[in-house]
């Protein structure tokens, strides 16, 4: 059996609320979300305060895809009212909170990682939302619980795990339970998507993006 390095320690509130401190979103401004100009500065104070190597901290960011998929949810409330909604990978939950203002029944926000949990739990409460997090691996599970809808974004990173959860979506999808994508023009987003709902240009961090700008498009699938 493999031995996994420990977890690191949560970063301190100090730290947060000095170099992640709850701002809002851009381009969606209903919502504030901790978010750092600065994430691997705040990465290398966190390893210096943890005295431990610690993962990238993309809870850090609100991401391109997440920026958009927020603001979308918020302008066409039908598409989540009333249901039952849960989104994978959820990060810093944003478009999670964005569902729930937008009159989803219940909203599950979940992801694997723990830190990126206790943010998204800040960043709930900040946005005085109720959501249910969870931290179950639905690529491993193949579990969608009760949801009627499933939404995520910017997730489709890396191949091994993009082609494990795409063949899940299709799951989902024959069980007619929809998705919906916000992807960031991810390499390994799936592409045998049903339509493009939304797209646009945004600008992002060059620092974190290695580019300027980045297209958006918000996917049915």
């Amino acid at each position: 059996m493999i031995e996994r390095p420990p977890l690191p320690p949560m970063p301190s509130a100090k730290l947060l609320n000095e170099l992640c401190p709850f701002r809002p979103v851009p381009g969606c401004p209903e919502i504030q979300a901790r978010r750092s100009d600065e994430v691997f500065a705040l990465w290398e104070a966190w390893e210096k305060e943890a005295e431990q190597q610690c993962p990238v901290p993309f809870w850090a960011a609100v991401w391109p895809a997440a920026q958009v998929f927020a603001r979308f949810l918020l302008n066409h409330p039908e598409l989540v009212k009333d249901r039952e909604v849960i989104e994978i990978g959820c990060g810093g939950a944003v478009a999670s909170i964005a569902a729930a203002k937008a009159g989803a029944r219940t909203v599950t926000a979940n992801d694997i990682d723990p830190i990126a949990l206790t943010i998204a739990r800040q960043n709930g409460a900040q946005n005085g939302v109720s959501l249910h997090f969870d931290s179950e691996n639905r690529i491993e599970t193949g579990s969608i619980g009760q949801a009627q809808l499933g939404l995520c974004s910017d997730f489709f990173y890396a191949k091994v795990e993009s082609l494990a959860f795409a063949g899940l979506l299709d799951t989902w999808r024959k069980q007619s339970i929809p998705i919906l994508i916000g992807d960031g023009g991810r390499a390994f987003v799936p592409k045998d998507y049903r339509e493009v709902l939304w797209e646009e240009s945004v600008d992002v961090d060059s620092d974190l993006e290695g580019r300027e700008k980045r297209m958006v498009r918000i996917l049915r699938y």
